[in-house]
């Protein structure tokens, strides 16, 4: 990039400076020699110590490092780097000297919880510039979880290949590419070769024969790497998003980046046998991973992958930046109240059978569901079933917004959803949903219908300016981590959180759950009702876990304030669960 600016500044002034040519995407048309294969073995085994350690002083970090976990970016030390204790000491290790890259698979401990990890870093000059780490954790979603503390990698990832067992990288990039082609799509045709015995490791658990004392998984219905995707057991991969940063010709060894999109357009279908599957989610879920494929005499012999779910669509960093959702500024005119309102029950209105050519769309339309940008007819388009009849919906001329809160359904399951809708004029011009599933953890009450607030009484009512100046009090004080509430909860506030009541508003305050809170981050005002007395908030939570609680974790929270003569009587929030340290869209 530095090179690219300096040939266009010299070539605005008119100087004769030569411009310098080398393949896309690289500095230099000569490889960086500053560290070789067995020093990126040594520099990716020497991140991991750090890691351990809780301390990055001692990497030779470039100034600008990328490091991510799970695709969010963060500054390095943060995120598993505070809750970590113990690696294992039996992680495998493996290099690109031609690219600069290695990897490292394991597993490790945090606050006396196992995940398994693994982490590719890109070295230039002799400094790590890229770290990419993606961490599982046990949750209450369906992922494979294997014993960690009897894990073995297989054994041949560790042995050197004979001369005459070893493929030009060229071909064994291909080989890899043709496995997530297989994956993608998944109807019965396999593109990639296998050997007889392929065997596949996930999360530290085989997938493809179970082992002893291991629950079952995909090997329950098929075992071996061919038969599976024979049968196509995988048919629910609608895409396959990924890149090869990394090749291990002496052992090898490929490494793959990506994310499988589980789009759960439906929730059955059938195998090419003819049984029937059902899924085990029934809305849109991706899994982000870092994957090794062994290769031996042109065939895939072992795989092993480290991966966990993020938000559909999830976007990976290295890949380039996203682009933000657009901002309209409306005069009230434009689009009032009522009109508001409507755009925002059309959107909704029109998501069962994905009829999103009836909504009245802008010229340009940013939409996004729990922070990810997706493009409108995919994703909760096409799992969405049924919507509220009877909705929230709480519309703000002066702001521009409105924002829809109620009960979906995902193929029957029912869900929470807050739908924040802006307009172009009078078309619709950006959409961000929010939608809180039951498979996460509690809080989460099943929805029936969005509460019903009536009018209130002239009397009764908060002037628009006194509700706005409280909710930004409020949102700092979560964010303070206040031990005393602000004094304009009502004494019989309720708060409820996904529909559950946790307790009483001002009692909460000082309580471990908030005290978790590390920062309330991104606060905006969606939307103000003064008749209602109410009032919407969108913010950000981080919980870093740093205290010895779980593991680092952000919420995105839409929350409703009802206010009554000045004071609260009631806070409904609504929360999506995403990586640590992601930020909207």
């Amino acid at each position: 990039m530095k090179l690219l600016k300096a040939a266009t500044v010299a070539l605005l002034l008119g100087a004769s400076v030569p411009a310098l040519a080398q393949a896309p995407g690289e500095a230099s048309a000569v490889q960086d020699r500053s560290c070789l294969y067995e020093c990126l073995i040594a520099t990716v085994r020497g991140h991991m110590a750090a890691l351990e350690a809780r301390d990055p002083a001692n990497l030779q970090l470039a100034p600008e490092v990328l490091f991510t976990e799970n695709n969010v970016p963060l500054p390095v030390g943060h995120g598993l780097w505070r809750t970590v204790v113990d690696i294992d000491d039996n992680g495998l290790a493996v290099a690109d000297e031609t690219t600069g890259h290695a990897a490292w698979f394991g597993s490790v401990r945090e606050n006396d919880h196992a995940a398994f990890y693994a982490v590719r870093i890109h070295v230039e000059n002799g400094l790590i510039d890229e770290i990419e780490s993606v961490v599982h954790r046990r949750t209450a979603l369906p992922a494979p979880f294997g014993d960690w503390q009897n894990m073995q990698h297989f054994p041949e990832f560790y042995e050197e290949l004979p001369e005459a067992e070893r493929r030009p990288r060229e071909r064994m990039l291909a080989i890899a590419d043709a496995y997530f082609d297989t994956v993608e799509l998944n109807d019965g045709q396999v593109f990639a070769p296998f050997t007889e015995d392929c065997s596949r490791l996930e999360n530290g658990i085989s997938t493809t024969a179970p082992l002893p004392g291991q629950q079952q998984s995909a090997a329950a219905i098929a075992s071996g790497c061919r038969e599976q995707f024979e049968l196509g057991i995988y048919k629910i991969n609608k895409r396959v998003r990924r890149t090869l940063p990394l090749v291990d010709e002496r052992r090898g060894v490929v490494v793959g980046s990506g994310f499988f999109d589980h789009a759960n357009e439906w929730d059955r279908y059938t195998l090419t046998d003819g049984r029937e599957m059902r899924t085990a989610l029934k809305w849109p879920n991706s899994i982000t991973l870092l994957e090794a494929f062994r290769i031996r005499d042109g065939a895939i012999q072992r795989i092993e992958a480290t991966f966990t779910y993020v938000p559909y669509f999830m976007h990976n960093p290295f890949w380039g930046e996203a682009a933000p959702m657009p901002r309209f500024f409306v005069e009230p005119l434009d689009c009032n109240a009522e009109c508001l309102a409507d755009r925002a029950t059309m959107v909704v209105g029109a998501m069962p059978g994905n009829r999103w050519e009836e909504v009245y769309w802008g010229d340009r339309v940013g939409y996004s569901e729990n922070s990810v940008g997706i493009r409108v007819g995919e994703s909760i388009w096409r799992s969405v079933t049924a919507v509220d009849d009877s909705p929230l919906v709480v519309a703000d001329a002066q702001i521009g917004k409105a924002v829809w809160i109620g009960r979906i359904e995902e193929h029957g399951q029912p869900a929470w959803a807050a739908v924040t809708v802006a307009p172009e004029g009078q078309a619709v011009g950006s959409v961000d949903v929010l939608v809180r599933r039951s498979n996460y953890s509690p809080p989460f009450a099943e929805p029936v219908s969005a509460t019903d607030f009536t009018e209130l009484p002239e009397g009764r009512r908060t002037g628009r300016d006194a509700m706005i100046a409280a909710a930004e009090q409020f949102m700092h004080a979560l964010g303070s981590r206040a031990t005393t509430a602000p004094d304009f909860l009502a004494d019989g506030c309720e708060w409820l959180v996904n529909g559950m009541a946790v307790g009483g508003c001002a009692a909460s305050f000082g309580t471990p759950p908030l005290q978790r809170i590390e920062a309330v981050r991104d606060r905006e005002v969606l939307a103000v009702d003064e008749a209602r007395g109410l009032a919407v908030v969108r913010f950000f939570e981080d919980i870093p876990a740093a205290d010895g609680q779980g593991y680092p974790l952000t919420y995105q929270v839409v929350e409703l304030y009802r206010f009554e003569e000045g004071r609260i009587t009631r806070i409904e929030a609504f929360t999506a669960e995403l990586p640590y340290g992601m930020r909207p869209r």
